[in-house]
């Protein structure tokens, strides 16, 4: 009866614990989706981005990195949303101070899953991701090679 009890709560904790776990995405989920979204495009770096909502008063958190592209090659950069948080990533690629792609248009308000960019000049460039509104998020940006010309 003592073992039929145990077994019983075990039973109960395990599938209380598995069903949580299975709701929410991993970052290789994100990683595959985003994976469809760029194509036939090669793999070739993801970021997986985790930020903390915005306090009141204050700018929205950013991640910031830092990558070496090369010239003539076309790049994709493809942003996967966690469908777990309420965040939407906005994603900026920079050289210096001159933005060179975006996923969000302000003078629209449209969001964009990729979007390419072909290197004109080997150097280093910078990607900052926000979610929109300073709202809590997880999101994955996918570097790919496109081609080479």
């Amino acid at each position: 009866m003592r073992n039929s009890l145990y077994i019983f709560v075990l039973i109960v904790i395990f599938s209380f614990g598995t069903q949580s776990v299975s709701k929410a995405q991993s970052g290789q989920e994100l990683i595959d989706i985003c994976g469809m979204i760029a194509g036939d495009a090669t793999y070739l770096k993801d970021f997986e981005i985790k930020l903390e909502e915005a306090k009141i008063g204050e700018e929205p958190p950013t991640a910031k990195y830092s990558i070496l592209l090369q010239k003539n090659i076309m790049y994709k950069f493809s942003i996967c949303n966690s469908k777990d948080f309420s965040g939407k990533a906005i994603v900026n690629l920079y050289d210096n101070n001159r933005i060179l792609g975006t996923s969000y248009q302000v003078a629209t308000g449209k969001y964009y899953p990729s979007f390419n960019f072909k290197c004109s000049k080997t150097g280093v460039y910078h990607i900052f991701v926000r979610f929109k509104d300073g709202k809590k998020g997880l999101a994955l940006t996918l570097l790919s090679l496109v081609e080479a010309f």
